[in-house]
């Protein structure tokens, strides 16, 4: 019996070599796979960058792709993974803000002190999931970021759906207890 996920994805992966088929593909799976990479990397520029890349990847090994080892959405997610590892690997981020992104918060409309405030928080948000483990953080970027259920999770990460829950709610508390050390309360 297929899953919920197979038989959705059927018709999608069903005519590779198809150029309208990855239409299809883009448009299901873009969302998702920029939330994700932009979680990941939190820049703009370089989510778009990623993603492009993503995509011309899936583009170029799509006629590889073998349903029968894993959901296209494992695979898809498995391609992501892999690129901002890459990214991370080639190059140190640069922390500073640079002055785009000053002209980019002067002309969103949000006043100096909300757009302060909302770094800072981010900041904070950033620094206190590096205390989470490589595993925490990836099911959390899954999760929130990419809007994918425990049993997608389950099935990218090969652990239990759940494990991914289980991992999920005690990351979240621990994140929750690390930033309220910190006097950081964010508003659920």
């Amino acid at each position: 019996m297929l899953t919920q996920i197979q038989t959705e994805e059927r018709p999608l992966v069903s005519s590779i070599n198809d150029d309208f088929a990855f239409v299809e593909l883009y448009n299901e799976y873009f969302p998702r796979v920029y939330n994700y990479v932009h979680y990941r990397v939190n820049d703009f520029y370089e989510a778009d960058d990623l993603t492009s890349q993503i995509f011309t990847k899936l583009f170029t090994k799509l006629k590889n792709y073998q349903p029968e080892k894993a959901p296209f959405s494992a695979w898809i997610f498995s391609i992501a993974r892999n690129t901002v590892t890459d990214y991370y690997r080639r190059r140190v981020r640069n922390t500073y803000v640079t002055f785009e992104e000053t002209t980019e918060l002067a002309d969103s409309g949000f006043s100096i002190d909300d757009a302060i405030t909302s770094k800072e928080i981010q900041r904070h948000l950033h620094r206190a999931l590096t205390a989470l483990t490589q595993r925490e953080r990836e099911i959390i970027a899954l999760k929130f970021w990419s809007g994918c259920t425990n049993r997608d999770i389950a099935k990218f990460t090969g652990i239990s759906e759940s494990n991914t829950g289980v991992i999920l709610f005690r990351a979240m508390r621990r994140l929750r207890q690390i930033l309220e050390s910190r006097r950081i309360y964010i508003d659920d």
